[in-house]
């Protein structure tokens, strides 16, 4: 059920100004633009009465399918690609995608040929049918008391009273909260929809190519904030995604250093007792001296037998005794020494060149280690160095005076051998972890980047408050739907109290008593009392008849099934017009109801129009067109609703340019407005012709001249209407044309009213008159108007604006 939307087509109640109709193509409506037609002003628009004047085949019937496919909630059958606009005075639009939707609030009655077709076919086709309508009929006390007391109890919305009111405040209260749930829902969805796509674009951190609002929602589940890592945390993984794969690192070979066993050998060496054989005692007591004497012998030795140093000749005995000192045993102890230092010498640099490897060598997360690592390393292999250093100086000083016993200091030393060969171990631990990590790289970094990313929504909730925020929402839900259920439930007893009307309503409705309303406005209106309509069989198989003295009537003159077809629809308006819900909610459009009627017929079909459905002003919008001139001149007389401000009057037209026809709405000439006669209407056609043209005048008249295919008729008439006015003393006008000319015709003027006029060979059909023969045609008969009638000739002018 829809609620109520109040929309009445395009009338003005000063509040919009852009009411039209755009069409874009149906039928010859091509790329119709109200505004460029009719303008934008606040009068150019449909009002409640709109009176549309156009001559036969100019567009009418078209125009009234348009609201006819309103009616229907379709488009017409010949018209399926129509593309058109109607905007409303809410300024919602109608178009031809949502008619069915408009249907529902708009209730429009189109009488046209469609409708005849439809409710009168046996009117055309003697296999067709009339298809009975049920009124009102006699007032039955009960069913009406109870109608009215379902009425009372439905109450209505501008009252402020009954289901209605209570319903259209039940579904404010749920438009209110809904609106509230929605916002806040949309709300939250846009945050979410904002942060997936700033996860998305982040690639680098998050590598998410698919990251939506659905996506985030489930990882929202998986997280809390434990989740949340600190900047720091954050900073060392995003450094981790940008490393590339490391080299594999060769394990360092572990082995013990054996400095236990150079302390051994040095204290042995050191602490090792030795004595000359025949000790020279100046020797003994100054090593300095000995150790010179002793790097003396080998420059002297079998190579000279002066001093080198002072030149005497060296003693006989002197190596006796020199060898005598420096025994065997002494000089192997000082080989032993030296041979000690260089293994000493070459532990050191082995250990100090030992280590080759830097933090680069290893991933982020295993530098800190390392570095720690190494720092111990550095420590120790020190401690070792140091140690290494004090052996070596203790085995120099005992090879300096090597028959002297030196002892070692234990306190000075500290063996790190076995600290060593830990950090050995350790190294390789990671070394084994950072080959390990080059084979799971892709994986860390996956992991990591999953890490960051649950971090970084677990910090986004946090900070927009989502789970309170999902409470209020739920809370809100839980209310729009509490206000739902209690709409729908009002809803509900409404359906039942209407649909309990209706069953009411159809049992006090009498479908005979519409023959009888058709007969009433036949035989009041239009003083027949010949043709009445019949119903025949009950409902619901009832169907009307039509009948003359009594008997079925057959061959109807178009005049009569003109009066028939309009009286069906004006009964079924007069109907429709009983509810009160009608009431400024009907639009009616009725067109072109007159066709082949005398002029008494044509007075008495606006008396029906006035009386029926003008003067009782119970509709909300009215609109008539027209061909005929007399009809339009009644119609002026017509009762408006809430004054003539509310009274707008169109012109639909036909317009050729070279092979392109196309159809245009527009506003009416105040020549036709004003004189509406068709007089002024057939002197404007001709004097289009007639006056001065800018430019290319006989190429504007062919494109542009909407009647010129026609001219030679409207020249004919508008000298028959001249000349009777003139000398109304003959049934054929015309015989005065010699009056007018002073028996002196112009041939041209006989050509045109007798031969372009009836078509007086068959080929005239196919050679319309030429624009210089009509020009000329039309030159001699406003001249000779103007020299003969200068006072009529300027007041036909003055007519014309």
């Amino acid at each position: 059920m829809k609620f109520a939307r109040n929309l009445i087509l395009v009338i003005n109640r000063g509040k919009k100004n852009d009411k039209k109709i755009d069409i874009k193509r149906m039928g010859l409506f091509k790329d119709y633009e109200w505004k460029k037609s009719i303008g934008a002003n606040i009068n150019s628009i449909f009002k409640k009465v709109n009176i549309i004047y156009g001559r036969n085949y100019s567009g009418k019937t078209t125009l009234s399918r348009v609201f006819k496919s309103l009616e229907d909630g379709k488009l017409h059958k010949d018209y399926i690609n129509a593309d058109f606009k109607i905007t409303l005075t809410d300024d919602n639009n109608i178009t031809q995608n949502n008619l069915i939707e408009f249907n529902e609030d708009i209730k429009i009655r189109v009488y046209n040929t469609d409708f005849v077709k439809t409710n009168l076919s046996w009117l055309s086709n003697e296999e067709g049918e009339i298809l009975p309508f049920a009124i009102l009929g006699e007032k039955n006390i009960e069913l009406d008391n109870e109608i009215k007391k379902i009425e009372t109890e439905l109450g209505s919305e501008e009252k402020k009273k009954g289901l209605l009111y209570d319903l259209s405040l039940k579904n404010n209260e749920f438009i209110t909260t809904n609106q509230k749930f929605e916002k806040e829902k949309k709300n939250i969805d846009k945050k979410l929809k904002e942060k997936a796509k700033e996860i998305k674009n982040n690639a680098k951190t998050y590598n998410r190519p698919i990251y939506q609002i659905n996506t985030i929602k489930n990882d929202i589940l998986k997280v809390n904030s434990s989740f949340i890592l600190t900047e720091q945390d954050i900073y060392n993984k995003k450094k981790v995604l940008n490393e590339d794969s490391k080299e594999t690192i060769v394990k360092l070979p572990v082995s013990k250093p054996r400095f236990s066993d150079y302390l051994s050998k040095t204290i042995e060496l050191c602490t090792r007792k030795i004595q000359p054989t025949k000790p020279i005692s100046d020797l003994v007591n100054d090593s300095l001296l000995q150790e010179w004497v002793r790097q003396g012998i080998d420059k002297h030795k079998g190579k000279r037998t002066t001093c080198g140093f002072c030149g005497s000749i060296l003693p006989v005995d002197l190596w006796d005794k020199l060898d005598a000192h420096f025994s065997k045993v002494s000089e192997d102890l000082r080989e032993e020494i030296k041979v000690q230092i260089d293994v000493l010498e070459k532990a050191k640099i082995s250990l100090e060149n030992f280590l080759k490897l830097e933090k680069t060598n290893f991933y982020l997360s295993l530098r800190p280690k390392f570095e720690e690592t190494l720092k111990n390393w550095s420590i120790n292999t020190k401690i070792y160095y140091k140690n290494i250093e004090i052996l070596i100086l203790k085995l120099q000083e005992r090879k300096k005076d090597i028959f002297k016993i030196i002892l070692l200091n234990y306190g000075e030393i500290e063996d790190v051998s076995d600290d060593i060969e830990k950090l050995l171990i350790e190294l390789n631990n990671l070394i084994e972890k950072n080959n390990d990590k080059t084979t799971t790289l892709a994986n860390d970094q996956t992991k990591i980047r999953n890490e960051l990313l649950f971090s970084e929504i677990a910090k986004f909730i946090k900070d927009i408050d989502y789970e309170n925020k999902l409470t209020e929402i739920d809370e809100f839900e839980i209310k729009v739907k509490e206000k739902e259920t209690k709409r729908d439930e009002t809803l509900k007893i409404i359906s039942s109290l209407n649909e309990e009307k209706r069953k009411l309503e159809t049992q006090a409705k009498d479908e005979s008593k519409g023959a009888e309303l058709i007969n009433e406005h036949l035989l009041n209106f239009f003083g027949h009392n010949e043709l009445r309509l019949v119903a025949v069989g009950e409902s619901p198989n009832m169907i009307f008849k039509i009948t003359r003295e009594n008997e079925d009537a057959k061959n109807l003159s178009e005049g009569e099934c003109s009066l028939i077809s309009f009286c069906y629809f004006v009964a079924k308006m007069e109907d429709e017009m009983k509810d009160i819900n009608n009431v400024d909610n009907l639009i009616v459009y009725i067109d072109d109801p007159v066709s082949s009627l005398d002029s008494n017929h044509i007075f008495y079909m606006f008396s029906l129009i006035e009386s029926v459905i003008a003067k009782p002003k119970k509709y909300g919008q009215l609109f008539i067109s027209t061909h005929n001139l007399d009809f339009l001149k009644y119609l002026k007389r017509l009762t408006i609703k809430d004054g003539k401000q509310n009274l707008n009057y169109f012109l639909i037209e036909r317009r050729h340019k070279q092979n392109d026809k196309r159809i245009f709405l527009l506003p009416l000439p105040n020549y036709i407005r004003d004189y509406v006669t068709e007089f002024n209407y057939l002197f404007k056609e001709i004097y289009d012709l007639y006056k001065d043209t800018k430019g290319d005048r006989k190429l504007k008249i062919a494109n542009t001249f909407n009647q010129f295919y026609n001219i030679p008729n409207i020249m004919r008439k508008f000298l028959e209407y001249y000349l009777f006015y003139k000398y109304p003393n003959n049934n054929s006008p015309l015989k005065n044309l010699d009056k007018l000319f002073e028996n002196n015709v112009p041939s041209l003027i006989n050509r045109v009213i007798n031969e372009y006029s009836h078509l007086t060979h068959i080929d005239r059909g196919w050679k319309p008159i030429d624009v210089d023969e009509a020009v000329n045609c039309a030159t001699i008969i406003i001249d000779r108007i103007k020299e003969k009638d200068i006072d009529q000739f300027e007041a036909l002018v003055n007519s014309l604006n």
